[in-house]
C-alpha cells in the first residue's frame, strides 16, 4: 500500500465556535461564543491552572476548591467572556453567579461532551498522582533530602552568627555569668 502524505488530507483543527445567547436582568439579550473543542496544549494549561489554584498551604487539595477552579477555568478557556479584575479578586461569588444563574451549565452544554469527562478525569487524575508520588518512596525521600537541605542552610547560618566576633563575645559574657551563678 503506497504511502499518502497528511497534507493532501488539508485537515484543520475544528475551531467552531458555538453562539449562546444569555438574557440578563434587565432583559437584553447577550450573545458570546463556546468553543466547541480546545487544543490539547489549552486542555493540559487549564487542568494544571485548577490543580495549582487548589491546594492550600498544607499541600491539601479541596474538593470544592477544585470544583470552583474547574468552573473559573472552563469558562475562561472556553468563552469569549471577559471579566474585569474586580470581578477575579472575588472567585467565590465569580463561581457563584456563573453557577446559580445557569451560565455555566449552558456553557458546558455547548463543549463537547468527550472534552468536558476529559478534563474532570485529568483533574482528579493528576491530584491522585500527585498524592501516590508523595506517598512513596521517592516521594518521601525528596521531603527529606528538602528538609535536609533546609537544615543546613540553618546550620551554615548559626555557624556564621556564632563566627561574628560581637556575637561570640555575647555568648562568652554569658557563659561567665551562668558559671558565677552556679
Amino acid at each position: 500500500m503506497a504511502k499518502v502524505p497528511f497534507s493532501k488530507l488539508d485537515v484543520k483543527i475544528n475551531g467552531s465556535d458555538c453562539i449562546n445567547t444569555y438574557c440578563n436582568s434587565k432583559g437584553e439579550e447577550i450573545q458570546y461564543e463556546v468553543k466547541q473543542y480546545l487544543p490539547l496544549q489549552d486542555k493540559i494549561d487549564l487542568v494544571q491552572k485548577v490543580i495549582n489554584q487548589s491546594v492550600d498551604g498544607n499541600g491539601f487539595y479541596n474538593p470544592m476548591r477544585v470544583k470552583l477552579y474547574l468552573v473559573l477555568e472552563v469558562v475562561y478557556a472556553y468563552t469569549n467572556l471577559s471579566f474585569t479584575a474586580k470581578q477575579k479578586e472575588d472567585p467565590f461569588k465569580l463561581y457563584d453567579l456563573l453557577v446559580s444563574t445557569g451560565i455555566f451549565h449552558e456553557i458546558v452544554d455547548h463543549i463537547r461532551e468527550k472534552d468536558w469527562i476529559e478534563i474532570q478525569e485529568n483533574v482528579w487524575k493528576t491530584i491522585e498522582n500527585i498524592y501516590a508520588y508523595r506517598n512513596s518512596v521517592m516521594g518521601i525521600l525528596e521531603n527529606i533530602s528538602a528538609d535536609y537541605s533546609n537544615l543546613n542552610l540553618d546550620a551554615t547560618e548559626i555557624q556564621q552568627k556564632l563566627a561574628d566576633p560581637n556575637n561570640l563575645e555575647l555568648l562568652r559574657k554569658n557563659y561567665l555569668l551562668k558559671k558565677i551563678d552556679l
